[in-house]
């Protein structure tokens, strides 16, 4: 049987895609784009999708979430 190949992120890693595509799409950090989100301020979530699900890889009281 085959497996589907695994990718492993370190905290460092989700972080900077997370900034690097927050920034190129939005022109914000990930700490912004993720307040933003939170407080329902986000204008079209579906765009940065893939960057809110990577966030949702971090620990729950990871210190970029704390503003958030």
């Amino acid at each position: 049987m085959d497996t589907a190949p695994v990718l492993e992120l370190t905290r460092g890693e989700i972080l900077e895609r997370i900034e690097r595509g927050a920034r190129r799409r939005l022109g914000m950090s990930a700490r912004e784009l993720l307040c933003a989100y939170r407080h329902g301020r986000l204008d079209d979530p579906g765009a940065v999708a893939d960057l809110l699900v990577l966030a949702d890889l971090l620990a729950p009281d990871d210190p970029v979430l704390s503003d958030a």
